[in-house]
């Protein structure tokens, strides 16, 4: 059990340091101090103040997830949003299932599906290039029984093929605004829970 309100800040500001800047990171532990000179002024406690504010380890994730979640909003890219799940799958042992499994789950259909495109984008042309040896006269393994409807179609594989990459890409945007989103609403509900508690 924390004894002191400089234990709490020390150990706020030795979890967050080298997640947040160091000038957030000042605002963050004034705050608490403020807090706490706030509670002591009205007749409340240290342990009362410990216990509403939980423990500084918790706040730390709390806070670190929160500020992750935003970077990973403000600059879009693979790993901050792979930061920002990891920080907030620290938050609590029910977001192994309700972060994580819809985080992989998503993770496999978008590469699953540009996997696909890719395949489609490259079969597509090789298609093409053995209707042509057949239209040509040239020996060539006969993929279609009509080397002119071979041509068409392996046009439309290619189309399709890279049609899916481009959907994919579009596909991986919208989910990394929905992921935010939803990582957010996932934090809000975690805070929600504790502050009750």
């Amino acid at each position: 059990m924390l004894q002191t309100e400089q234990e709490f800040t020390r150990i706020l500001r030795s979890r967050l340091e080298g997640t947040l800047p160091e000038e957030e990171l000042n605002d963050i532990v004034s705050d608490y101090a403020e807090h706490f000179r706030i509670g002591k002024a009205d007749g409340r406690s240290e342990e009362e103040l410990f216990r509403s504010l939980g423990s500084p380890e918790d706040v730390a994730r709390e806070i670190r997830a929160t500020h992750l979640v935003k970077q990973a909003e403000d600059v879009k890219s693979c790993k901050n949003i792979f930061h920002a799940v990891l920080a907030t799958l620290g938050l609590g042992l029910f977001n192994l299932v309700f972060v994580l499994i819809p985080f992989i789950l998503l993770v496999v259909l978008l590469m699953v599906v540009f996997i696909l495109g890719i395949m489609f984008a490259i079969f597509g042309p090789a298609a093409f290039i053995y209707s042509v040896l057949q239209i040509l006269g040239i020996p060539a393994f006969a993929i279609w029984q009509s080397p002119v409807a071979g041509v068409f179609f392996s046009i439309g594989i290619t189309t399709f093929g890279l049609l899916l990459v481009i959907g994919d890409y579009y596909l991986a945007r919208f989910f990394y605004r929905i992921g935010i989103q939803y990582l957010k609403w996932n934090i809000a509900v975690i805070a929600g829970t504790e502050e009750e508690s």
